[in-house]
């Protein structure tokens, strides 16, 4: 209270001219004050206060009513705050702004910095004619509350429906007071922005201690080397929210729900992420940055879902996704969700690096494998600290971009991860190689030899196709066995290879040393136009694939060789009668001059040729040859 006297402007007796007793009235004033002063307190509510001063003021000047604006410091307008009215009309003066481009009345007000009088508001053109007419004044008093030379508020003074004749002395009474009484504002604003900073340090630092237990309990979570269960787990217990986590192609990690709660659907569920409205929402997910999406009922989803990616070396792995189930989010759920996703991000860069170690090791070995470079008892030693065991069956692939798909080879790092992924329990190790990326790739080694071969297109086919190397040509050796086998498998790998860029017209061609047979040896460097050559006259009409009666005989030679020369298994690949395979291997010797049936040599350029019509991607597929045969079927007697 001495503190706000002590900034009380200075007067005397003489201060208020006209009736009364000058000096009376100054008392009364700072009594009015001394009032107003010990109302302030940080538990004040400031309509409470506001409504004191508005009262003191109609006590001065025995008027009826008064209503008080304040400053909004951003648009310098004045809005409402409350009305001593004898009545509740606070809620309807909040809705009113005073100082806008229409109202001379406060614009004069703030020019002169001291009480305007309008005596008739009827007729005065100053002030906004509706609201007078709205509130039924007659004259009015207006009065600035200015704090450090500035207006910080206005008092509007009106004895309601009945004209007042504000003398000298009460303008002046009226102008000491509203500036007091801006002393007494401006000191309870400061005391409600200091009690709500001290509020807002007390949040911090409660919301420090709780972070700051919260790391503790995630990155425990990372020394202890837990999973990603169990950091979904961790998450669902300090946010009491169901958690869930993806990896970047949406498929789920893990998924933990508080106790007591069911398991929501989620805005990630397949079912639910193809819906054009959820995959609107997903399509606008920030790359770095926390986002929530829904409520989108019309898609299933009732709740809201924060969503925080998951960065890894400016790359997203997958996201942490918070579901807003039974209760709503706040800055702590945003707290722990940014640092969960940077544990796990943390987690990944760690097996990244073990990975890549590992993958650096294996492709080491892999070069000295094929190559030759080092003892067998030290690759031997070096196989089985990676859980090799060369002595199981294993093949060797040649990768390569294709003729006309990839520009760059395919990247070793990225298929040695495909396929330990793919398949753990069959080991692999990877190196690149001059010609691209040559792979020594376990296979199952309970099946038949076809099946190992058939295994190992299938796995070095899908983890192409994983690791972003799709449109290769995979070349692959015969199986081996031994640490001293490698080298001559990868020279067979080499020469498929030789034989799939001379000789396939396809993109990216799967070939196998076993699909060539013997005559790897003899296609391994050929000259293209000679070995077509060779294939057409060798098999000459036959390869018209405009005939179908030269397509049906072609089909016929090429299951005979398939079903190893056996007319039987022949006709019930083909569903055709036993004679019907005599009397078109017939033909062929008419046409060809080839007996397959029982001269070897023929046999041999017949295989030779359809080999060549293969590679070339000549051979009529099951859809070009026809359902029934062009000629009649003879049986015998």
């Amino acid at each position: 209270m001495a503190e706000l006297l002590e900034q009380a402007p200075a007067a005397d007796g003489a201060a208020f001219q006209g009736g009364g007793d000058g000096a009376t009235d100054y008392r009364e004033v700072l009594e009015a004050f001394r009032q107003v002063a010990g109302a302030i307190s940080d538990e004040t509510d400031p309509d409470d206060l506001l409504h004191l001063i508005a009262a003191k003021i109609c006590s001065l000047l025995s008027i009826r009513r008064c209503s008080v604006y304040l400053k909004d410091p951003e648009t310098d307008l004045f809005h409402g705050q409350v009305a001593e009215t004898g009545r509740k009309v606070d809620a309807a003066i909040k809705r009113l702004t005073a100082g806008v481009e229409s109202d001379g009345f406060t614009r004069e007000i703030l020019a002169r910095k001291e009480p305007v009088l309008i005596r008739n508001a009827k007729s005065d053109p100053r002030p906004v004619r509706s609201t007078m007419r709205e509130w039924d004044v007659k004259s009015m008093l207006g009065v600035p509350m200015v704090h450090n030379h500035d207006v910080i508020g206005l008092l509007f003074l009106d004895n309601a429906d009945e004209h007042h004749d504000y003398t000298d002395s009460e303008q002046e009474m009226a102008a000491t007071f509203a500036n007091l009484a801006a002393i007494a504002v401006a000191q309870s604003q400061r005391t409600a922005r200091l009690a709500s900073s001290f509020k807002t340090v007390a949040r911090q630092n409660k919301l420090l201690r709780r972070s700051s237990a919260i790391e503790d309990r995630l990155t425990n979570l990372v020394l202890d080397g837990a999973g990603l269960g169990e950091i979904a787990s961790t998450v669902a217990s300090l946010t009491s929210k169901p958690c869930a986590i993806y990896d970047n192609k949406y498929n789920r990690l893990a998924m933990e729900t508080p106790e007591g709660e069911g398991t929501p659907a989620q805005v990630f569920d397949e079912d639910r992420r193809r819906r054009p409205e959820v995959a609107k929402a997903i399509s606008g997910l920030e790359a770095k940055q926390p986002s929530v999406i829904g409520p989108l009922t019309s898609a299933g989803l009732p709740h809201r879902f924060m969503v925080i990616p998951i960065t890894l070396h400016d790359d997203n792995w997958g996201y942490v996704v918070i579901t807003a189930q039974t209760s709503q989010f706040n800055q702590m759920d945003t707290i722990v969700a940014r640092r969960a996703s940077t544990i796990i991000a943390l987690e990944l860069t760690a097996e990244q690096r073990a990975a890549d170690a590992e993958v650096h090791s294996r492709g080491a070995l892999a070069r000295d494998l094929i190559f030759g470079t080092d003892s067998g008892a030290s690759l031997t030693k070096r196989a089985h600290f990676h859980g090799m065991d060369f002595d199981r069956p294993h093949v060797v692939a040649l990768i390569t971009r294709g003729s006309t798909g990839r520009r760059r080879p395919p990247s070793a790092r990225r298929l040695a991860l495909a396929l330990r992924d793919m398949d753990p329990s069959l080991q692999s190790c990877v190196s690149s190689v001059k010609d691209g990326v040559a792979a020594v790739v376990e296979v199952p080694g309970d099946a038949a030899t076809r099946q190992m071969v058939a295994s190992a297109k299938d796995r070095l086919t899908r983890a192409a196709d994983e690791s972003g190397s799709g449109g290769v040509t995979i070349s692959i050796s015969t199986v081996c066995r031994g640490v001293e086998s490698f080298g001559g498998a990868y020279e067979q790998a080499r020469q498929v290879f030789k034989c799939a860029t001379e000789l396939s017209s396809g993109d990216s061609p799967v070939l196998a040393a076993d699909d060539l047979g013997a005559g790897r040896l003899l296609l391994a460097a050929p000259d293209g136009e000679e070995t077509r050559r060779f294939a057409d006259d060798t098999l000459g009409p036959l390869v018209d694939a405009s005939d179908p009666a030269m397509v049906t005989l072609l089909a016929t030679m090429s299951a005979f060789y398939e079903h190893a020369r056996s007319i039987r298994q022949s006709a019930a690949s083909l569903d055709v009668h036993e004679n019907t395979i005599r009397y078109r291997l017939g033909r062929i010797e008419e046409i060809t001059g080839l007996d397959l049936a029982s001269n070897s040599d023929d046999q041999l350029s017949g295989q030779m040729a359809l080999l060549v019509l293969r590679l070339q991607g000549r051979m009529p597929s099951a859809e070009e040859v026809p359902d029934e045969a062009a000629e009649p079927v003879t049986l015998e007697a």
